[in-house]
């Protein structure tokens, strides 16, 4: 009895400290994975780039709509008096 004790509280033991130094590991590699490679640097940055290409001219389009609209609604106030 005093053996199976003793073995149940090795593998306690054992499997505790096995479990603190996967979670130790897994905290290291989180840290080291922040810095980014320069592979998904240079992805990033052209994810950025075609971004902005596709943004742009949505944005110019939407201004133009603007002004369109204004110019509408001042036409209107001035049909109006």
């Amino acid at each position: 009895m005093k053996k199976m004790m003793t073995y149940c509280v090795l593998a306690l033991l054992l499997g505790g400290a096995a479990l603190l130094t996967c979670s130790n590991n897994n905290e290291a590699e989180s840290e080291s994975g922040s810095e980014k490679g320069a592979i998904e640097k240079m992805t990033d940055k052209a994810a950025k780039e075609m971004v902005n290409r596709i943004r742009t001219p949505i944005n110019k389009a939407r201004s133009a709509k603007d002004q369109q609209e204004d110019r509408l609604n001042d036409m209107d106030e001035s049909l109006k008096e």
